[in-house]
C-alpha cells in the first residue's frame, strides 16, 4: 500500500508540473526590477524672493521589488543617481533614494503609480541634504523588460543646513529602462 501511495504522489507531481510550467504570467507586474535611469533635472534654490535654477541631466541605477496583488502593485525601490549640474553653489552630487510605490494596473502590461520616499544628496557646499521625494509615473511591461516615464519632486532640508531663509527643491522627468525577474 505504501508503494502505491508513493507512486500515486509521484504521478500526481509529474502531471501537475507541466501545468504549472504553462501557467500564463504575462500580466504579472510583480517581481524584482533593475534598470537604468536618465532624464532632465532642475535644482532650485530660493533665498527670500530670489530663485536660482540650474538644469542638467540626471542618470543612475534603480532596483526594486514589486508585489502584484491583482489589479495593484505594492513595491519598494532604491536608486542611486548623479547629475551634470554644477554651479556657484558647488556640485550637486550623488543622490541616494529609498521609497515605496503603489500602482494600479490599467491594462495587462500598463501600470500607473505613485511613489514617496527619502532622498539624501551629497553637495559640495555643505553636509548631505536630506529630503522627501514624491512622484507619479507610467510603466509598460514588455515581457521581461519594462520602460517607465516618471515625474518626481524632491524638497530638501536646505534651511536646516545652510541658512533658515534658504529653500531647495528638485524637479525631474526621467525615463527608466530595465529588466524584471
Amino acid at each position: 500500500m505504501k508503494k502505491i501511495a508513493i507512486a500515486a504522489a509521484i504521478g500526481a507531481a509529474m502531471t501537475a508540473t507541466p501545468a504549472l510550467a504553462q501557467e500564463d504570467t504575462s500580466d504579472d507586474m510583480g517581481g524584482i526590477k533593475v534598470g537604468v535611469v536618465g532624464g532632465y533635472d532642475v535644482i532650485s534654490l530660493e533665498v527670500a524672493t530670489d530663485t536660482e535654477r540650474e538644469s542638467g541631466v540626471v542618470y543612475g541605477l534603480t532596483a526594486g521589488w514589486d508585489i502584484d496583488t491583482g489589479d495593484t502593485i505594492i513595491g519598494i525601490e532604491a536608486e542611486v543617481s548623479d547629475t551634470s549640474i554644477s554651479d556657484d553653489f558647488g556640485d550637486a552630487g550623488l543622490d541616494i533614494y529609498g521609497g515605496l510605490r503603489l500602482g494600479l494596473q490599467v491594462g495587462e502590461e500598463d501600470l500607473i503609480y505613485l511613489k514617496a520616499g527619502y532622498s539624501n544628496v551629497d553637495i559640495e557646499l555643505a553636509d548631505n541634504l536630506e529630503g522627501a521625494r514624491v512622484g507619479v509615473g507610467y510603466e509598460r511591461s514588455f515581457g521581461g523588460v519594462f520602460g517607465r516615464l516618471e515625474y518626481r519632486y524632491t524638497t530638501y532640508n536646505v534651511s536646516d543646513v545652510i541658512a533658515p531663509s534658504v529653500n531647495g527643491n528638485r524637479n525631474q522627468v526621467v525615463l527608466t529602462l530595465g529588466g524584471s525577474f
